[in-house]
């Protein structure tokens, strides 16, 4: 499984979704993490891009991303992983993602065409990595 850090632009403050959030992580022995995103100044963006790995990719979400049912991001996952070291990926707010991000982000993906809310969002995502690596594992988790 990609190492893959999920980055909020924004604090959580539901402590039930960074619970269900690190209870996938820790199935995932490791290779999911969560971050919060230093605000909106420009400079603090910059400096965080600036030292990402060359070999990271950078995803963003919003409703009119990419679709894909749970087999189609297991796939996608997999092959990323034989190209990146690293995936960020990346919740807006309710006004949506800043600038930057929508700059640096190389890949726009959507959990559904519902509109989440942000805790929601973490959630979802978090689960679907999991079932990603139950699919791929061929684990009795995703049927």
């Amino acid at each position: 499984m990609i190492e893959t850090v999920v980055i909020l632009e924004g604090k959580s403050r539901n402590a039930e979704a960074v619970r269900w959030f690190n209870e996938y992580a820790r199935r995932l022995s490791g290779a999911l993490t969560l971050a919060e995103w230093g605000g909106r100044k420009k400079e603090r963006q910059e400096k965080f891009f600036n030292s990402l790995p060359q070999d990271a990719l950078v995803v963003s979400l919003d409703a009119a991303g990419v679709k894909m049912n749970s087999s189609a991001f297991a796939k996608r996952l997999y092959e990323l992983e034989k190209l990146y070291h690293k995936l960020y990926i990346f919740i807006g707010e309710a006004e949506g993602h800043s600038e930057t991000v929508l700059l640096r982000a190389r890949e726009c993906w959507s959990l559904s065409e519902l509109t989440f809310p942000y805790d929601i969002a973490l959630i979802v995502l978090s689960e679907q990595i999991y079932r990603a690596g139950a699919i791929r594992s061929n684990h009795p988790y995703h049927k």
